[in-house]
């Protein structure tokens, strides 16, 4: 069995790799001149991993191009899973994007392995799905600091504030919006009081960061001590780190799923279990 790595993920393959003591497949990648993706593996095993996240279009190609060109037993480890916040027919004659992709890398990789894919709608169109959970990384990075603050921007992401929270040992609660009137709405969190303290505002993604820079602007408001972010998908798509920066967020945590510079968590043993687990 042998890693092969996609050019989305190339550190996090290595960390998979050392856990489990697989070597690395040589694997070649081009672009023609008229766009057009090459992808060769020179060494393949009968059993592949294939780790790579869909950051991009191009990363979706290369993935589906990587699999049908192996052979054997396949498990696709897709940290980040694009397209899957198009989990349902918004509006008519509208493609569900996920559910595509579900039929089509099903049809490849005999197991498909991912992190906190965005929705349970989205998880639903998957038979052979691993979803893992890294919001506990997420808290178990944050457990050291005392008198911190873990929020939701919103109602919808609560369930992993307070799975990150729990491992941190911290207090933690979502930001709630209420109509005063016609043309009023006051945002504030539910239950807590975050003058004074400092305040993580924790969700699963950060794309544009307009979710994240609002709620950041809106906790200053209150009157938090220092406002930072933490998601477990750093996609930060349409210049948001300078949205974030701007906003007064000073720091900014997220896990290896997509590689940059704020991947300041691994999720390489949390995927490295759940192969173990398919595998050995």
């Amino acid at each position: 069995m042998k890693i092969v790595p996609c050019p989305s993920s190339p550190a996090l393959a290595v960390k998979i790799a050392d856990l489990l003591k697989l070597e690395i497949a040589k694997t070649t990648f081009k672009k023609f001149p008229d766009g057009e993706i090459y992808v060769r593996v020179e060494n393949a095993d009968e059993e592949n991993i294939v780790v790579g996240s869909l950051n991009s279009n191009e990363d979706l190609v290369r993935l589906i191009l990587l699999l049908d060109a192996l052979k054997g037993r396949k498990i696709a480890v897709i940290p980040y899973m694009g397209y899957a916040r198009q989990d349902k027919m918004f509006l008519e004659g509208e493609a569900v994007s996920i559910k595509t992709l579900a039929k089509l890398l099903e049809n490849l990789a005999d197991h498909v392995i991912t992190v906190n894919i965005h929705s349970r709608e989205a998880a639903s169109h998957f038979k052979k799905l691993h979803n893992l959970d890294a919001m506990p990384l997420i808290g178990e990075f944050y457990s050291s600091r005392q008198d911190l603050v873990m929020i939701s921007p919103d109602v919808g992401s609560y369930d992993r504030v307070k799975s990150a929270a729990s491992v941190a040992g911290c207090e933690f609660d979502y930001l709630e919006k209420k109509r005063i009137d016609a043309t009023s709405v006051e945002i504030k969190p539910k239950e807590i009081d975050v003058a004074g303290r400092d305040v993580v505002i924790v969700d699963d993604i950060i794309s544009t960061g307009g979710t994240v820079v609002e709620a950041a602007k809106k906790l200053k408001e209150l009157g938090a001590r220092k406002v930072e972010a933490a998601c477990v998908h750093a996609v930060l798509a349409d210049f948001a780190t300078i949205k974030l920066i701007s906003a007064g967020i000073r720091e900014l945590v997220a896990t290896d799923t997509v590689e940059c510079v704020f991947s300041s968590i691994s999720v390489s043993k949390l995927v490295s279990d759940a192969i173990s687990n398919l595998v050995f």
